[in-house]
């Protein structure tokens, strides 16, 4: 009998207290298996590039522990099935290193990671920071498909911390498709050098998943406005954002951008996103910046069951642009309204969005999930097929709640036994 009501108590004290923002919100985030195949360990700068650059498929790279200021970007070539990652599987652990993210006199290390003509890429359980150009770079314009960038933390890129690029003059068009970006934190030390950043910028890319990230501090220099966190564009297809925290982000996510140009998938000159879901996600600023999600010239968008608070540092936090576009925008919780523009369409379902900060737990930490009293958000929305658990990877209930944190009393919550992925 006493042991049980010390493990009730245990529990009662567990569920009392703040629920970590870095918690994970998915299973999704547990450690890699094992490597498989030919496995190669380096410890120095100098065994780490010339194993990249002598690097055959099938083959894992295993760092170990230690601050690698590199000589040369690791270019990965002409190789399929390879992994570069950790031998500790501690992302903190093992730092690769660009010579700085406002030193123009980069020499041979522009970017830390560069996929070429490459097949399913894993890059985990690693730093990267540094680069005065980009941390990674997927050269879309070779073709290299399902790249995986998993456990990482990512700090201080000159431009875009991941850049997935493209070009539209080649014949025939390639295209890097079915990337999965997972289980990271992207930061700035405090700002970027300049307005053009990104966290994630990928052209022309089709089924991209984003998901269980932390983006901080996104942002441009004062005075100034930076890319959206997330950003996918020039006909970008079917891309799921899912479950990601953004916290004092200039802009957080975007699907589509501007009108199509000749670097747009597939020559398409109507539409800069088709498809995709924005679900589930945490997006918080107290700071200057723009709007908190934005779909411009996108067809068949998804808009479902996000939080946006940004504490009326912008008139509105949801937008839809541009005649072409049509989707629908639903069980959104906000703290601004949702606004039209430029004769775009779209379907408005219950959305809510005059949320004060006293319905969320530790809103100044980008902790958006419910308290009790946010009684006008519980159980007041419609199951939707596409959005079957919340930010946390709990399922939703018979009512679900709107916004992207599905409330539980505290009894009931296993976030409080979520391991600590996201740090």
């Amino acid at each position: 009998m006493f042991r049980a009501l010390v493990s009730l108590l245990t529990i009662w004290t567990l569920a009392a207290l703040p629920v970590p923002v870095n918690a994970a919100s998915s299973a999704n985030c547990g450690p890699l298996p094992p490597p498989v195949g030919n496995v190669v360990r380096v410890s120095t700068v100098a065994q780490l590039q010339s194993a990249v650059r002598n690097l055959t498929s099938n083959t894992t790279i295993l760092i170990a522990d230690g601050d690698y200021e590199l000589t040369n970007t690791l270019n990965i070539r002409a190789a399929n099935n390879v992994t570069l990652r950790s031998a500790s599987g501690n992302r903190d652990a093992v730092v690769l290193r660009g010579r700085g993210m406002s030193n123009s006199n980069y020499g041979s290390v522009p970017h830390v990671i560069t996929i070429f003509d490459a097949n399913d890429v894993t890059i985990a359980d690693l730093t990267l920071r540094d680069a005065y150009f980009h941390l990674v770079q997927v050269h879309g314009e070779a073709g290299p498909q399902r790249p995986r960038l998993r456990n990482l933390r990512l700090i201080d890129a000159g431009e875009q911390f991941v850049k997935g690029s493209t070009d539209g003059s080649q014949s025939p068009r390639k295209y890097s498709d079915g990337g999965v970006v997972e289980c990271s934190l992207f930061e700035y030390t405090d700002r970027a050098r300049s307005d053009y950043t990104n966290a994630v910028d990928v052209l022309a890319g089709a089924n991209w998943v984003i998901r269980d990230n932390v983006f901080r501090n996104i942002r441009a220099p004062r005075g100034q406005l930076a890319g959206p966190a997330i950003m996918m564009w020039r006909n970008s297809l079917n891309t799921i954002v899912e479950r990601n925290l953004f916290i004092e982000c200039d802009r957080a996510i975007a699907l589509g951008l501007s009108a199509p140009d000749g670097n747009s998938r597939d020559g398409d000159t109507t539409y800069d996103h088709q498809g995709g879901v924005v679900r589930n996600n945490f997006i918080y600023r107290a700071g200057s910046g723009d709007v908190g999600i934005t779909v411009n010239y996108a067809r068949n968008y998804a808009i479902y069951h996000n939080t946006v608070i940004l504490n009326g540092t912008f008139p509105w936090a949801i937008e839809y642009r541009f005649a072409v576009s049509s989707g629908v925008i639903a069980y959104n919780l906000t703290d601004g309204p949702i606004r039209q523009r430029d004769g775009a369409g779209g379907t408005l379902t219950g959305n809510l969005t005059n949320a004060p900060l006293n319905w969320f737990v530790n809103p100044a930490a980008g902790d958006l999930h419910l308290k009790a009293n946010a009684t006008a958000a519980i159980d007041q929305a419609a199951p939707l097929a596409a959005v079957g658990d919340d930010y946390d990877g709990q399922p939703r209930g018979a009512m679900p709640d709107i916004g992207a944190d599905e409330f539980n009393p505290p009894m009931l919550d296993r976030r409080v036994y979520l391991p600590l992925v996201r740090r």
